[in-house]
């Protein structure tokens, strides 16, 4: 009896320690996610810059990245797993040396701003899975020369923007495409904010017809873009449209009704001293100037 149990307790201690070794050991901090048997990774801790995203920690599904698990760290490289089907809000953030991803086949979407300012980044192919990408997901990646998608159902790439599919929403804007003067498909009925982030080749800009609302931060950082005019069937304006970009005049005409506060400012919360607006009397963007000390120029 008394062998038999020794060897009971060495056989569940073997057991416990290559269970251990087998399915604990992980460099990844976690916690349990929504879905049974998966697992949401929260941040890193291991010294590798070359990090591969197991399918699974501990017999458990990985099937998300958490909101800024990566962020700010110096990883040069990260392969994802192929469980994961989403890439949380600036999640590789600011990791100014990775320079290659490489994507699991089920991803479905990737959150606002994931690999914002990777300014090592080179190159990305995108699964055919991916059904949503947020705004700004490439911003301020400055090395970037190559995005690509595997297919086109649910999104495609026309003169260096990304848009829906069917063209009626444009996604972003690569910085390494040379703008100039750019014309906005009329197919198109929304923007999402930041899809121009950067992009200090855009000279000029033709809103669609089709749109009603400017987003937010639409042209943050085009140095290159000097004047902008609004045109008729816009009716919202959002929050720092123009802050950090060459924008010293727009001209907005009076079917808009809706001006954010911040509008127009730089990182300084106010507008540059010499900003002006052209509009007409009595508009409710006459009013806003007046009520922020920008200058006015009328115009009938």
């Amino acid at each position: 009896k008394v062998l038999c149990f020794t060897l009971s307790v060495l056989i569940v201690g073997t057991s416990a320690f290559l269970y251990y070794f087998k399915w604990g050991k992980t460099d990844f901090e976690y916690i349990d996610g929504t879905d049974k048997g998966t697992v949401i990774i929260t941040s890193y801790s291991g010294d590798s810059k070359n990090i591969i995203i197991p399918d699974r920690i501990r017999g458990k599904k990985v099937q998300q990245i958490d909101s800024m698990a990566f962020a700010e760290t110096d990883i040069t490289s990260v392969t994802i797993g192929d469980n994961v089907t989403y890439l949380g809000k600036s999640a590789f953030r600011s990791c100014k040396s990775l320079k290659s991803v490489k994507f699991g086949k089920s991803l479905l979407s990737i959150d606002e701003a994931c690999f914002m300012g990777c300014s090592a980044l080179e190159s990305v192919v995108l699964p055919e899975s991916v059904e949503t990408l947020s705004s700004s997901v490439f911003a301020n990646c400055s090395a970037l020369k190559s995005v690509e998608f595997e297919s086109d159902k649910n999104f495609v790439i026309r003169d260096g923007v990304i848009f829906t599919s069917d063209m009626k929403t444009i996604i972003g804007a690569l910085q390494y495409e040379d703008f100039g003067n750019y014309v906005c498909p009329d197919t198109v009925t929304s923007i999402q904010p930041f899809s121009f982030y950067g992009c200090k080749t855009l000279t000029g800009f033709t809103f669609s017809k089709n749109m009603i609302a400017i987003p937010q931060g639409l042209f943050v950082f085009c140095t290159g873009l000097k004047e902008l005019t609004v045109p008729d069937n816009i009716t919202q304006i959002g929050s720092a449209v123009t802050t950090e970009s060459g924008v010293k005049k727009i001209t907005i005409p009076a079917s808009v009704k809706v001006i954010d506060k911040a509008a127009f400012i730089n990182s300084d919360g106010k507008a540059a001293s010499d900003f002006v607006i052209r509009t007409t009397a009595g508009s409710k963007a006459e009013t806003f100037a007046k009520e922020n000390s920008i200058k006015t120029e009328i115009i009938k």
